[in-house]
């Protein structure tokens, strides 16, 4: 008679203790994907930080470079590959271009900064563009109002 009143008692709905192995595993598997879809955007917002931090580097450092150029500390010729100096790895090279922009004495100056890390595919760059007078203009200028 006790064993009937005992399944009798579990059909009835009396309370269980413990968790099911089915149970278990789909807690387990609920668990693991939400993780790995945590990861994956922790991973995706850590490469489009470093994304940004390089862009932002590569224009503030193009922007170096042409005021350089356009105030005479760098000439204005067309180089390729120049190093910074205050580059410690090497992975930053800034690339010049002079062309003339007319027959009234302007240059166009195109100034290229880019990241190569170990001399590979680059993964920022940025590239500025400015008019400036030629500065042979004024050096002739003067040597002319020095002979008179």
């Amino acid at each position: 008679m006790m064993r009937q009143r005992h399944s009798h008692r579990h059909w009835i709905g009396e309370e269980r203790r413990g968790l099911s192995l089915l149970e278990v595993l789909i807690s387990v598997a609920i668990f693991l994907g939400s993780m790995t879809v945590i990861m994956f955007a922790l991973n995706s917002g850590q490469r489009s930080e470093i994304s940004a931090r390089l862009q932002s580097e590569a224009v503030l450092r193009c922007e170096a470079v042409m005021g350089e150029i356009v105030s005479g500390v760098q000439e204005a010729t067309a180089s390729e590959d120049n190093p910074f100096e205050d580059d410690e790895t090497g992975n930053w090279k800034w690339n010049a271009q002079v062309t003339s922009a007319g027959g009234n004495g302007l240059l166009q100056i195109t100034v290229i900064v880019e990241h190569r890390p170990d001399d590979g595919e680059p993964n920022a760059a940025f590239s500025l563009v400015r008019y400036m007078r030629d500065p042979q203009l004024f050096l002739d200028a003067a040597v002319e109002g020095g002979e008179e």
